[in-house]
């Protein structure tokens, strides 16, 4: 045994620890949870203080930890927030459990696991003195799941690193993700045949349940609706609880408006890729659109949908809008609000790309080519970054959960601590990696 792996066998217990006390955090960054996203930045901060790193708060945007004093910077960035944990949960979503192998918990994928990994690395860099030529900084946002104004915030008021990765996505590199166009719509006329309608607690999210009420022939009928949950960028194997909801509503008797509205919902969540609707497309550097149907919502008598689009790289944001948005109105809905987030893509054949790549490949062994994803990162919004782990394959049929359990976004999030001490090992060895190829070349920092 190595010593990085004799080392990371004394620190498991440790690990596991700080991973618990972010978990602990409901850092849903909905505006009611501003303590608990201040809280769990504060958090890691105090494991920074407790490992002799610099920590940096940038007020309630986000945090930086330090280490090495050279001029060349390399950028480490991951997000403390998480999205809300719907649905129903075996396990204590703010509470780490640990049972054969796996740690469960909101946030032990996406983001805090990865973070404290890409951490973890840091500190054994720091204790053996192994690069000499790089500084690195951790940069840890709390708003990553519903604006990325932390990381805006940071690039407009802080010396960007020459080069960055952000850790929030599945090895080897991510080299571009798709457009992420999120679209709000609403019933132009208001029901008299609808009390209540509610699916969904975030739009980047499939619905696990979603709701009606209804006033039927003088009476109150409730309807509801059961989903598979999972990632909007990720459609297959969920199945959106809208979507259900809407086909035991067309069983009911509809008025002929109530009626074309919810042939709309069924659209809209029908597969996941659009289809429904007619914006289905797709390219060979990033694949399929995808679409989820992730907020339903009633409001003074009038439907509420906002959806999730992700875009291929190469489509422009108009080539499906206007499709959607005719399909809209011809079924009584008015678009509302419209925020895009454009694609991004870097050469697969890219320098930082491939010394990234080497890394990855050097420690698992394995060959695979960068890639393009439908989830959205701080990537997108970095100069000169691209998105590197620390996701892996992993079985967690061991946890006996139900179908659609332990999934990225879904309930019962879990994340295999093996997968999680790999990924030290990784970004260990990328990090010397990168110390070399710097040495050779002039820093391009953005404050120059």
């Amino acid at each position: 045994m190595d010593k990085l792996a004799v080392w990371l066998e004394e620190k498991e217990a440790q690990m596991i620890e700080d991973i618990g006390a972010l978990v602990g955090f409901e850092s849903v960054a909905d505006g009611r949870h501003v303590e608990e996203c201040s809280g769990v930045m504060e958090q890691m901060a105090e494991f920074a203080r407790r490992d002799g790193m610099e920590v940096v708060r940038h007020g309630d945007h986000c945090l930086s930890i330090t280490m090495g004093s050279a001029d060349k910077e390399i950028g480490i960035w991951n997000h403390l927030d998480v999205v809300p944990a719907e649905g129903e949960w075996i396990y204590t979503p703010f509470s780490l459990q640990r049972k054969d192998g796996f740690l469960i918990g909101r946030g032990v994928q996406d983001n805090k696991g990865p973070a404290i990994a890409v951490y973890y690395a840091m500190r054994w860099c720091k204790e053996n003195k192994m690069l000499e030529n790089i500084r690195v900084r951790q940069i840890l946002g709390v708003r990553e799941e519903v604006d990325m104004e932390d990381v805006r915030y940071y690039v407009r008021n802080c010396p960007v690193p020459d080069h960055s990765f952000v850790a929030d996505c599945r090895f080897p590199v991510c080299c571009g993700e798709k457009g992420i166009c999120r679209v709000e719509l609403e019933t132009i006329k208001a029901s008299g045949q609808f009390i209540h309608l509610e699916g969904g607690t975030a739009c980047n999210i499939v619905p696990e349940k979603a709701e009606a009420v209804l006033s039927l022939a003088g009476r109150e009928t409730g309807i509801h609706g059961k989903g598979i949950s999972g990632h909007a960028a990720s459609p297959d194997n969920t199945v959106n609880a809208i979507g259900v909801l809407a086909d035991r509503l067309l069983a009911e008797d509809l008025g002929e408006e109530e009626r074309r509205a919810v042939i709309f919902l069924q659209e809209a969540s029908s597969d996941g890729y659009g289809e429904g609707l007619g914006i289905a497309c797709e390219d060979e550097i990033s694949g399929r659109l995808t679409c989820n149907a992730g907020v339903l919502s009633l409001t003074e008598g009038r439907i509420g949908l906002v959806l999730d689009i992700r875009y291929p790289v190469t489509v422009r944001r108009e080539q499906f809008m206007e499709k959607l948005q005719e399909r809209a109105v011809q079924a009584g809905y008015s678009v509302k609000k419209v925020t895009d987030d454009p694609p991004y893509y870097r050469e697969k054949n890219d320098a930082f790309v491939q010394t990234l790549m080497s890394a990855w490949e050097a420690e698992t062994g394995q060959t695979e080519e960068a890639y393009v994803m439908g989830g959205g990162t701080y990537a997108r919004h970095i100069p000169n970054a691209v998105a590197f782990g620390p996701s892996m394959s992993r079985d967690n049929s061991v946890l006996g959960l139900p179908e659609g359990h332990g999934n990225c976004h879904g309930v019962d999030e879990a994340e295999s601590l093996y997968n999680l001490k790999a990924a030290v090992r990784i970004y260990v060895r990328a990090l010397t990696k990168l110390d070399r190829w710097l040495a050779m070349r002039p820093a391009k920092r953005q404050a120059e």
